[in-house]
């Protein structure tokens, strides 16, 4: 990412506070990392050293909920046959009772990853993909034109335990789909295949941006003292709160957070203000669970989900509440993911990258 790129970034979100030198810096990792089409998602533009610059965080799950438009392949370009949604059921259980049984749930798993391993974490995703979204800093005028598309994956991510090391990326490139509302693009159709990619560590993020194992295992292990780490620093977005529940986000989606700190952490997500809970929440692997989560300034609902029985993470989604803030249909389903398995390996594939300016550093 050079200069002009950081320009546009903040051309297309003007909300988000101005990019410090640390901020450039892991914004131009995060667009050697992602190796996906630029993106706007819920995620921080950056995070902990391996950033996923611009990307959805979230994949899309294809059940119940049917979008069908055509376009570039599968039909002729700007035609929609149909759009099936449905709105989230709103529960009358409360955030904290839900989150209270994750947390205890949370106490009985533990990987203990050593600092000189690497979590690995195998998931699957759908992100939203935005292009045409720049704006002429002088005239105001939009450059392009905007097109949207849901970019589908499959990934096994392997991260350092102790945020030191190079840590390598595995791409499986599935058939896009159409963006609620929005003809599929040509462009969606060029990522295909399978890759490996190295993610090349420059340096480390401010504390508080952190994810790596061995920064998470020093944070508070109560609520109180978790609430105010989620609300420490400036992490951009439209609200303190939902900047807050973003930052719990990710420190729970590609990382592995010890069970004291997570349970911590769901107990103090059920004091942001706006979160509540919904039933039948369906993760991009088909599981239905419980959702946890809250609006935020793009009209999307973000829930985390939990298994119905156990209350284990399964994954996260997004459905649409505001049809004119997220320029999308309301009650579309256009994130989600399923995290598939989270485990502890001792080397990463391809890690070892040589040129590190080539691979997003400098």
């Amino acid at each position: 990412m050079n200069d002009d790129e950081i320009q546009l970034v903040a051309s297309i979100r003007p909300e988000v506070p101005r990019y410090d030198e640390g901020a450039k810096q892991a914004a131009r990792r995060g667009l050697a990392a992602a190796a996906a089409p630029r993106a706007r998602g819920w995620s921080p533009p950056w995070r902990g050293p391996y950033a996923m610059a611009l990307a959805g965080a979230l994949a899309v799950a294809v059940g119940a909920t049917a979008i069908t438009l055509a376009g570039g392949r599968g039909g002729s370009p700007g035609t929609v046959r149909e759009v099936v949604v449905t709105m989230p059921e709103i529960a009358a259980v409360s955030a904290s009772e839900v989150l209270d049984k994750a947390a205890r749930a949370a106490a009985r798993t533990d990987l203990a990853p050593r600092d000189d391993q690497f979590v690995k974490v195998e998931s699957e995703t759908m992100y939203g993909s935005f292009s045409g979204l720049a704006t002429d800093t002088k005239t105001g005028e939009t450059i392009g034109e905007e097109t949207r598309y849901l970019y589908r994956t499959k990934r096994v991510i392997w991260l350092s335990a102790d945020g030191t090391r190079n840590g390598s990326l595995r791409i499986e490139h599935l058939e896009p789909r159409a963006y609620p509302g929005w003809p599929i693009p040509e462009t969606a159709y060029e990522n295909t295949g399978v890759e490996t990619l190295p993610l090349v560590n420059c340096g480390t993020p401010p504390g508080y941006l952190r994810t790596d194992h061995a920064a998470l295992k020093r944070l508070s292990t109560d609520a109180e003292g978790m609430r105010a780490h989620l609300y420490t620093g400036d992490r951009g977005g439209g609200s303190k709160d939902g900047s807050a529940f973003t930052a719990a986000g990710d420190m729970l989606r590609e990382t592995y957070m010890p069970p004291a700190q997570r349970a911590a952490l769901f107990k103090a997500v059920g004091t942001i203000p706006g979160v509540d809970v919904t039933m039948r929440a369906e993760d991009a692997a088909g599981r239905e669970g419980i959702g946890v989560g809250r609006v935020g300034p793009d009209g999307v609902r973000q829930d985390l989900i939990f298994d119905a029985k156990t209350y284990e993470l399964l994954g996260e989604r997004g459905i649409v509440v505001d049809e004119k803030a997220a320029k999308s249909p309301r009650g579309s389903l256009v994130a989600s993911t399923a995290q598939l398995s989270v485990t502890v390996a001792d080397e990463a594939p391809g890690a070892n990258a040589e040129d590190d300016e080539a691979n997003g550093c400098g």
